[in-house]
């Protein structure tokens, strides 16, 4: 069997070339940072720190490796096709699919984002720690912290949450601080901020986001294919 090991702070496009499985030793961080490479190829989790690692997607660890590696060499696997974002940035694409999570904000964390929000033909300025927008895997983890609401992982529906909403006397009365959307509905930001920016699963490139740029971001038609059990 050939393979090839990887650094995951190393990655690149063309260490994916001619690979049909993909296997992520680490925790979640390493799954989704691999999964911003894969198109087509199958990725599979392996928990390497059960005891100090949540492992979300991560579906083995030292324990059950070596059978489970075994029956996936025998084709003996179900596959998930699991739902990822896209964005545009000022009608330009975002190269990075979010499998959990796009976030738009401040660059600081604590700087205040300004932006107008459009979601269904309804648009409202608000002001707060910026926007999580998460697919139903993102729901169970940054999201889920911001208003403890989940969809069902088999959902084909995304949803988005503004963290820390502040209300004074110029922004206030928020109708739109939470929403699920269906599938081919956006969600559009435009910033109002000097240092904004969109990022993929917190691991990704930071894409600036200046004031008057418009982030639009949708379910792509790009699933990530991820051994489940």
């Amino acid at each position: 069997m050939n393979f090839k090991l990887a650094n995951r702070d190393r990655l690149n496009k063309s260490q994916f070339k001619n690979i049909g499985l993909v296997i992520a030793v680490g925790g979640d961080g390493t799954f989704l940072r691999a999964a911003h490479f894969i198109g087509k190829q199958i990725l599979f989790g392996v928990n390497a720190d059960v005891s100090g690692k949540e492992g979300f997607f991560m579906k083995s660890d030292k324990s059950d490796f070596g059978k489970k590696l075994k029956d996936m060499l025998k084709g003996k696997f179900k596959i998930k096709r699991l739902p990822r974002l896209a964005a545009y940035i000022n009608s330009k694409k975002v190269k990075t699919y979010a499998l959990n999570e796009f976030f738009i904000g401040a660059k600081k964390s604590y700087h205040a984002a300004k932006y107008l929000i459009e979601v269904n033909g309804r648009r409202e300025r608000q002001k707060s720690s910026g926007v999580i927008v998460s697919t139903p895997t993102g729901s169970y983890a940054w999201a889920k912290s911001c208003c403890n609401k989940t969809l069902p992982l088999d959902s084909k529906n995304f949803q988005f949450v503004v963290r820390e909403p502040y209300e004074g006397k110029v922004f206030k009365n928020y109708k739109l601080k939470y929403g699920v959307l269906n599938k081919g509905l956006k969600i559009s930001i435009t910033s109002e901020m000097l240092d904004g920016i969109v990022i993929a699963d917190s691991v990704g490139k930071e894409h600036s986001l200046k004031n008057g740029s418009k982030a639009v971001i949708s379910l792509s038609k790009n699933y990530l294919n991820a051994i489940w059990k």
